[in-house]
């Protein structure tokens, strides 16, 4: 507590501010709520004061805890501890005030929009993310009572996180952070595992969080004592509303008529998956930022199911990855491509867009030289590119876009360049064209396809971790259309350094950069499929690297099961077993995350309609 001493605040001042404890705000398991203004360091404060009651449910435990974890740790999703009193038998905690208070006492409340309620759950989440992963290298805080009644809204209705006096500090640097201790929390809340064997994870936080978002979503509280059916508890009546589809007839009806279809699909399987039964089912709470962040999008921005990437792939140029893009805004409407181009390479392209009869141009995107002709392709105003055709060449050693034609469903614009031999398509049937990217280096090296798709992707994984400190390590592999993987050849040793993907289409045949991993193993194993043999599960093992570069969590073992059979498993099996499998779509590609080696793997899904 020495530590603390210079938050210290008298009693007289506490009583000053309070008017001798009569202004109430709330009672809490801890004791009433007081609001007042005080004088701190020369700054005067709206303060909320919690006085303990020693009848309570809380204790001096409790309190110290509180101390503990708000001095150390600040967020602006979590309340700010401004000082405490222990004086005259008195334990006392005061924290800037949270002026519209608890979320519970808003749940059903009309006035709160949709827009709202995805803002306030991101803003929790983006705080429990904090506790889970950025408080220190060497731990991590499991909060252990989360619930709407914990979770304040400031005056601009941002989310603060509060009541930490049941929190838990384990350790981060392991493959699993887990406590054994006495279950506690509230009934309603606490996760059945954690209930049921004590062991406490950052999992049985993601559980409780799971149920406040469907306490957001349905403007209810996790449990209704009154209630002596099936709606006593929200999550078990909230899982079977999903599982039955019928999750529409309990969202609190004065938010049912905003909700956009797209933003409802992304927030419910957030939810849903934070309540699954195995642990290793739910996700992190970075997961959840991530996905929450694209629910709040859908919501604001429009109905987009995602971008679906296409394009055939070149070489970056001296090993670096020269990335170029661009992106259609909102309401605008592509209406020139402007190609510099030689006789048989593709130097840049400019993109035009119009909107309202204005006209915004790009900068150039790719190479860094520059060509003999200069080719624009001029849209009309109802012309829409339906595809691109070109070809492949070689200039000085690198792979090259040698020749581009752009077609619309009017005409077919070029070519531009020279066609090679190494022709390629790529065909929009069922999607709109909201930009295009690739690499680059002194060349155009090569070209895709950012579109609307009319059919989702979906996506699922077992995710790891990269390498603390460097920069996402992002690798990818998509399927062009018609084609069917054919190969996978995969490096390993103690874990899975790396793999490489081979696809067919007739008599081509595409050999995908290696994905992942820096290292090589001491094996390397290939699995050939047959023409009609789909992989429908991956299935493996997590674990910690060990040897040269320890401590890493990487996938250590993988087996890809298929319609036929089951291929592997592949590197060295211990540590935690994961399954990916669908029934419900057709594989589509994988991604994921490396450094050194292997960190994750998921996989794209095309769902069949």
């Amino acid at each position: 507590m020495e530590k603390v001493q210079h938050l210290k605040i008298p009693l007289e001042d506490i009583k000053l501010a309070t008017n001798n404890f009569s202004n109430y705000i709330a009672k809490g398991g801890f004791g009433n709520v007081y609001g007042g203004k005080l004088t701190i360091s020369g700054q005067q404060y709206n303060v909320a004061v919690k006085r303990l009651d020693p009848n309570g449910g809380q204790g001096v435990r409790e309190f110290f805890m509180e101390i503990q974890m708000l001095s150390c740790y600040t967020h602006e999703n979590l309340v700010s501890l401004l000082g405490f009193c222990e004086e005259s038998g008195e334990s006392i905690l005061v924290y800037e005030l949270a002026k519209n208070g608890s979320l519970d006492k808003y749940l059903d409340d009309e006035k709160l929009s949709w827009v709202q309620r995805l803002k306030i759950s991101l803003g929790a989440a983006r705080g429990f993310n904090y506790l889970h992963n950025d408080v220190g290298s060497q731990h991590r805080v499991l909060h252990r009572d989360i619930k709407s009644s914990n979770i304040l809204l400031d005056e601009n209705w941002e989310a603060k996180i509060s009541d930490f006096g049941l929190s838990k500090i384990g350790p981060s640097n392991t493959q699993m952070t887990f406590l054994v201790t006495l279950a506690c929390g509230t009934l309603g809340y606490i996760d059945p595992e954690y209930h049921k064997t004590g062991i406490l994870t950052k999992e049985s936080d993601v559980y409780s969080f799971g149920v406040l978002l469907f306490e957001i979503l349905c403007g209810r509280i996790g449990l209704i004592a009154t209630y002596h059916d099936e709606r006593r508890f929200l999550a078990p009546l909230a899982q079977r509303s999903c599982e039955r589809n019928t999750l529409h007839d309990i969202i609190l009806p004065s938010i049912k008529d905003e909700i956009k279809k797209d933003s409802l699909n992304v927030y419910s399987t957030v939810a849903y998956q934070c309540l699954k039964e195995k642990r290793i089912e739910r996700p992190t709470m970075a997961w959840i930022v991530k996905k929450l962040e694209k629910a709040l999008d859908l919501q604001v921005n429009g109905d987009v199911v995602g971008f679906v990437r296409l394009g055939t792939w070149g070489k970056q140029i001296e090993g670096h990855e020269n990335n170029w893009c661009f992106e259609l805004e909102q309401g605008h409407r592509l209406q020139k491509i402007t190609i510099d181009h030689g006789d048989d390479v593709i130097y840049s392209l400019m993109f035009t867009s119009e909107c309202r009869g204005v006209l915004h141009e790009s900068n150039k995107a790719g190479g860094s030289a520059g060509g003999d002709t200069i080719s624009e392709v001029t849209l009309d105003f109802d012309e829409e590119i339906v595809g691109i055709i070109g070809s492949i060449g070689t200039r000085d050693g690198d792979t090259i876009i040698s020749s581009l034609s752009f077609k619309t469903n009017k005409k077919t614009h070029g070519p531009f360049g020279r066609e090679s031999k190494s022709l390629f398509s790529i065909p929009l049937d069922k999607a709109s064209i909201v930009g295009f990217y690739g690499t680059c280096g002194n060349y155009i090296n090569s070209i895709g396809m950012y579109v609307i798709a009319h059919d989702e992707i979906m996506r699922v994984g077992t995710w790891g971790r990269t390498i603390p400190g460097t920069p996402l390590n992002i690798w990818s592999f998509q399927l062009e259309k018609n084609h069917h993987l054919s190969k996978i050849t995969i490096d390993h040793g103690d874990l899975i350094y790396s793999l490489v993907f081979t696809s067919q289409y007739g008599d081509l045949t595409n050999t995908s950069n290696k994905a992942g991993g820096w290292n090589g193993g001491d094996n390397v194993s290939e699995v050939t499929f047959d023409w009609n043999e789909e992989i429908t599960a991956i299935s493996g093992t997590v674990a910690l690297s060990r040897g040269t570069y320890a401590g890493y969590t990487v996938i250590s073992s993988i087996s890809f099961v298929t319609n036929k059979k089951s291929h592997g498993p592949f590197g060295n099996v211990r540590g935690t077993p994961f399954t990916i499998e669908w029934d419900n779509g057709s594989l589509a590609g994988f991604y994921g995350l490396c450094g050194y080696y292997i960190d994750s793997i998921g996989v794209c899904l095309k769902v069949a309609k």
